[in-house]
């Protein structure tokens, strides 16, 4: 039974002042038990559009939600198509009701907005009506657009795919992540020593670097030549979630058909590095998306080679994530995804300078006695020269990222044509690195981590490392079609300071201020600004704002968190990041589940460029009453009546001149 329907049959009151308590056990509050569709929609591309048409945008809509495509530029290719690949996702709360319905605008003079087609709708009962079990399928197919009545056929058609599925509340899922430096060789057809051939995944993600060679026919792009081997080898039970390539460096993702459903809000995005940080020879793409309810993302990167480098390389992951945008665009990749995969060649190499005079070209017999290590199998001996693990623990690079036991020999430099001889030109080391993150609460455990000895064609091996995660699928933010706005949950600080924050300003201070922001809130909302202080403490009453949530269910409010950014506030220019953060709403929503009255005690680190930044500690307790942004509106509404009314009423008893 939903939460609405609940307090009507208690009669609870939605028009009263903050109501504490909703008096209800345990039992009553598993709020949530419906049956949930998820549709999701893949707009692949469009053709025959108006040629005078130079930029367009799509509108999508179901059962009252609508959703917006990023802007897409008609370059007038000879074939007349324009390439979208963007992905939609909508809850399906009516099933018999509800309808799919697509229109494309375009921009013209004077960024005057004209809809120049429709789709005609698509219920989405007919597509369960037709469904396998608990998915359903359709092929991309091009659709007519039409005129706004549906009456008059007009120029243009979009290619579209459409999967609608049962949304499973938990489920147990397994990802592979490979990273190879594939040398700029042309890589063997068969890498099933390498890769998965039998389908166990749920997920596989393959990350290549230095992915530039001379393709084999019929391909005349090696992007393409590679991309096909990878699906050779994964198998035909796979379908491509996303795929992205920046310079030499490639990602793709994998998802397994029969839980293609579970896919949505696919993003990627990509950063250089190199000399200027535009050239693509250093840097790092990467690809995000829902699994379900839970946010995945995949980093792809080659970090600064050489010895001596490390500051570069460090510099590298600082810049990755400082400018790589994907997902929520005003949070960083570390914040806002439950789970982060880091892959890569990391090119982090074994620190031998205390030791070795001239490390950058060792001497024979020290080379030599390394690799005897290696041969022995003595790697935890050499792991303390790591250059990675050194600076991960002193949180200079990967900071909260975690790693398996390394337990297989260094991956570079490796003669060709070999699987266990080193060339001496190089100390050996494990350049070649999977690491993962995970947000508070979540839940992902490691299950291999390995190399492939018996790919021959490149200087790098291979590097596997396979996960089992736990993937939600959680209640729709809002119950049914209602456009109740009246009650919602409220988020109220009782204190809130920050300690040891960046100086951001040239007299070694700042002044911060917090932005709360996400899906979860109808809107971003400020803290005051406190000026030039690197530990702020906020008042309760006077500096704090009450957050307004925008999700209904607290079984879907639990799993979820807070998104903060710290910001250091400027007059005469953009204000500067002093840092992320997110606080995991499970414990708050437990307190008030379980009737206690004092506010729930949190304390998170605030991160930037990825690194640490600070702390951000206080207490907060939830609430449900009456919309509070609605309130404010509603009495600066009846202030603006009142004062008009009595204008008038002056007006009337003072005669006109």
């Amino acid at each position: 039974m939903h939460l609405r329907k609940k307090m009507e049959a208690t009669g609870s009151s939605e028009g009263g002042d903050l109501i504490s308590v909703l008096n209800y056990n345990n039992e009553d509050l598993e709020i949530h038990t419906d049956r949930t569709d998820r549709l999701s929609v893949k707009i692949v591309q469009m053709k025959d559009l108006k040629k005078q048409v130079k930029c367009v945008f799509l509108k999508l809509k179901v059962g009252g939600f609508s959703r917006r495509s990023n802007l897409i530029k008609n370059t007038g290719e000879q074939d007349g198509a324009l390439k979208v690949n963007q992905d939609f996702s909508f809850e399906v709360i009516d099933p018999q009701s509800d309808v799919l319905s697509i229109q494309v605008y375009c921009k013209g003079v004077f960024g005057l907005v004209d809809c120049i087609g429709t789709c005609k709708e698509l219920p989405v009962e007919n597509i369960l009506k037709h469904t396998d079990g608990d998915n359903k399928v359709l092929e991309a197919q091009w659709y007519d657009l039409y005129s706004k009545d549906g009456r008059k056929k007009r120029s243009g058609q979009i290619l579209m795919h459409v999967i609608v599925g049962a949304k499973e509340v938990e489920q147990r899922m397994r990802a592979f992540v490979g990273t190879w430096n594939v040398g700029n060789s042309q890589p063997p057809l068969d890498l099933s020593a390498w890769l998965p051939t039998d389908a166990r995944y749920e997920i596989v993600a393959i990350g290549t670097q230095e992915s530039d060679y001379q393709p084999r026919a019929p391909f005349t792009e090696c992007g393409k030549d590679w991309l096909e081997t990878c699906k050779n080898n994964v198998g035909s039970q796979y379908r491509i979630v996303h795929y992205a390539s920046r310079g030499q460096m490639r990602l793709v993702v994998f998802v397994r058909d029969d839980v293609e459903k579970a896919v949505s809000d696919v993003d990627n995005g990509s950063e250089a590095t190199g000399v200027g940080h535009v050239i693509a020879n250093k840097g790092g793409v990467c690809i995000s998306f829902k699994f379900w309810d839970t946010g995945l993302c995949f980093v792809n990167s080659h970090f600064a080679a050489h010895d001596g480098q490390c500051e570069a390389r460090n510099g590298n992951y600082r810049e990755i994530v400082r400018e790589l945008r994907v997902g929520f665009q005003s949070m960083d990749l570390l914040n806002q995804f439950h789970h982060v995969f880091w892959m890569g060649d990391l090119n982090y190499r074994l620190d031998f300078t205390k030791i070795q005079e001239n490390p950058m070209t060792p001497e024979r017999h020290f080379w030599h006695a390394q690799v005897k290590q290696i041969l022995d199998g003595n790697f935890k001996q050499l792991l303390q020269y790591d250059e990675l693990l050194r600076e991960k623990s002193a949180s200079r690079v990967l900071h909260g990222f975690m790693e398996g036991d390394i337990k297989f020999p260094p991956t570079f430099k490796m003669q060709k044509e070999s699987s266990n001889l080193y060339c001496h030109k190089r100390m050996p080391a494990w350049c070649d690195r999977v690491l993962w993150r995970t947000l508070e609460g979540c839940d992902a455990k490691i299950l291999t981590y390995t190399h492939c000895p018996t790919i021959l064609t490149s200087d790098h091996k291979p590097v596997s490392a396979t996960f089992a995660l736990t993937t939600h699928s959680l209640p729709p933010s809002i119950f049914g079609n209602t456009t109740d706005d009246n009650t919602r949950w409220h988020i109220r600080f009782a204190s809130l300071r920050a300690s040891n924050l960046r100086a951001s300003d040239v007299n070694g201070s700042s002044d911060p201020y917090i932005l709360f922001t996400g899906r979860n809130l109808i809107q971003d909302f400020k803290s005051k600004v406190k000026h030039q202080t690197l530990n702020p403490e906020w008042n309760m009453h006077k500096d704090l704002p009450i957050i307004v949530l925008s999700t209904f269910s607290l079984q879907r409010l639990e799993k979820e968190y807070l998104m903060i950014q710290v910001l250091d506030y400027d007059y005469a220019s953009a204000n500067d990041s002093l840092g992320f953060t997110t606080i995991h709403l499970a414990p708050v929503v437990s307190a008030y589940t379980s009737g206690l009255c004092e506010p729930t005690l949190f304390k998170v680190e605030i991160l930037h460029n990825g690194l640490p930044a600070g702390t951000l500690e206080g207490s907060m307790k939830l609430s449900w009453e009456k919309n509070s942004i609605r309130r404010k509106s509603g009495i600066t509404r009846s202030i603006i009546s009142r004062t008009q009314s009595l204008q008038e009423s002056f007006k009337k008893r003072v005669p006109a001149k």
